[in-house]
């Protein structure tokens, strides 16, 4: 779901975390100690209560003609066990995992064994029948799935596995060619939507040829040990389901562009990685597949975008648009933006969105905040956030300029600021959406319908709010042109031509 990049900021909420247990296994430590001390006082006590008893039994031997009745001896209360020492348990590790990715889960419960084999249908990927949505399980023995494509996910250590390059030369290992590389995206995955802008801005419709999966995730290994729930492919004439949790929608099998999957005919985006030998279990899009080795390229949405950039010109209808500037005198300039837009603004909002105590989520939003009145101030000011040229730092904006009204102001709680009432930002994203072949990328019916239906726990009905209307918006006409009358150098294009 979230951005490929995207690295959630537990730190604080962690460190929280270890020092409440820290303090719990202090006062468990101590609590013996003062209860020892306790009891050293009642044996005290008791060996008093002895004494006295005694001296009293000798005074009745020396006057047994005054009294014929012998005191009663009482028992003298036996000390209470010392309590054994409670240990604390021992603390969980940090969780080191966050466009899409997760590792299958294990489930508490006993699971069943299923023959793998014995289901999988003609094409070799498992049939319907293990991945339908579960029925409704008793409270007592949840259901336990893993996230796959998660906002907010974290690197898994063999993430350089699928990090190859496509590169312009004959001689390379992934040499660029036209129709040769396929692109598996999502509408609704930010880091999708950027390498699909990218596509679309280079004129490389022709030459990349691309997928869109269903933007609700579904269980893609039902009761089985390997269960998790991630991306799958459109079915157009499918049955209606619900979310994994078996509540919500009904959603439809596919929503428009939403085709069953061109290539192997595959039921899900972690089937295909399965085909391509993959071993780390981040069954992320967007991820480039070679049509003639038949395997992942690259799964990195940086990596992706950077390749439709610059590796396929020679087949690119705009192949004088360079998102990097490469020849730019200054390139640092490139660099210096992200280095703030990325953690504090791209990153900002699943920061809010996953915070884990109060502390972590105050920090991320004041943090957020800033980001984005920062970036307001740059855009009066200059252009693009760079300057006068359009680069990969403006599309990273974009993207999450266009979900923060509809999704994170409500389900991040990143809601302090709305782009539909910053004048600047919105007249900027609208100049984006109304370059060529932007329009197209864009489907909020798809992003909102990823976020809201595809994380039960946090929505349990897959409830789908109305919105704002913030597309209408970006249909009005922009005047950046006016506000920014700038010569415009011979080699850059113009994208709206």
């Amino acid at each position: 779901m979230g951005d490929p990049d995207a690295v959630e900021d537990e730190d604080e909420g962690n460190d929280e975390e270890e020092e409440m247990d820290s303090n719990t296994e202090k006062e468990e430590t101590e609590q013996p100690t003062k209860e020892n001390r306790d009891i050293g006082k009642l044996n005290a006590r008791s060996a008093q209560e002895d004494a006295a008893e005694k001296e009293q039994r000798n005074v009745g031997k020396l006057d047994m003609n005054k009294s014929s009745a012998t005191p009663e001896r009482s028992s003298p209360p036996k000390p209470p066990e010392a309590p054994p020492v409670i240990m604390s348990p021992p603390k969980a590790e940090r969780s080191s995992s966050m466009n899409g990715a997760a590792a299958a889960a294990t489930p508490d419960e006993k699971q069943l064994k299923v023959d793998i084999q014995s289901d999988k249908d003609k094409s070799g990927f498992l049939a319907p029948s293990t991945r339908d949505t579960p029925k409704r399980r008793s409270k007592k023995s949840p259901r336990k799935t893993k996230d796959v494509g998660s906002p907010a996910r974290q690197p898994y250590p063999d993430q350089q596995e699928w990090r190859k390059f496509v590169q312009p030369d004959e001689g390379a290992e992934f040499p660029a060619a036209k129709g040769r590389y396929h692109l598996y995206a999502s509408y609704a995955c930010p880091g999708s939507h950027r390498a699909l802008i990218v596509r679309a801005l280079k004129g490389l419709q022709d030459t990349v040829s691309v997928s869109i999966v269903h933007p609700t995730w579904r269980l893609t290994r039902r009761g089985t040990p390997e269960e998790q729930r991630g991306w799958v492919f459109g079915q157009p004439h499918g049955d209606k389901f619900r979310n994994t949790a078996g509540r919500g929608g009904p959603f439809p099998s596919a929503y428009p562009g939403n085709l069953p999957d061109p290539v192997f005919g595959a039921y899900s985006v972690r089937d295909i990685y399965e085909k391509a030998g993959d071993t780390a279990g981040k069954y992320t899009v967007p991820f480039l597949w070679d049509l003639e080795k038949g395997t992942i390229v690259n799964n990195e949405s940086s990596d992706i975008a950077y390749m439709l950039n610059s590796s396929f010109n020679e087949f690119a209808e705009n192949a004088s648009l360079d998102l990097y500037t490469e020849d730019d005198p200054d390139p640092q300039k490139l660099t210096d933006v992200i280095e703030w837009l990325s953690p504090l603004m791209i990153h900002g909002v699943y920061r809010c969105g996953f915070a884990k105590s109060q502390a972590a989520y105050n920090k991320a939003i004041r943090e957020l905040t800033a980001a984005f009145d920062k970036a307001d101030d740059v855009l009066q000011k200059q252009r693009y956030l760079t300057g006068n040229t359009l680069t990969d730092a403006d599309i990273r904006l974009f993207v999450t300029l266009l979900r923060f009204d509809e999704v994170y102001a409500f389900y991040f709680r990143a809601n302090t600021r709305l782009v539909m009432l910053t004048p600047t930002l919105l007249n900027f994203c609208r100049e984006i959406y109304q370059m060529n072949g932007v329009a197209e990328t864009c489907n909020m019916e798809q992003i909102k319908a990823h976020f809201y239906s595809s994380h039960a726990e946090w929505n349990k009905f897959s409830i789908i709010p109305k919105g704002l209307g913030f597309m209408r918006l970006l249909r009005k006409p922009h005047n950046r042109d006016s506000v920014f009358e700038t010569i415009k150098e011979e080699k850059k294009i113009d994208l709206n031509q």
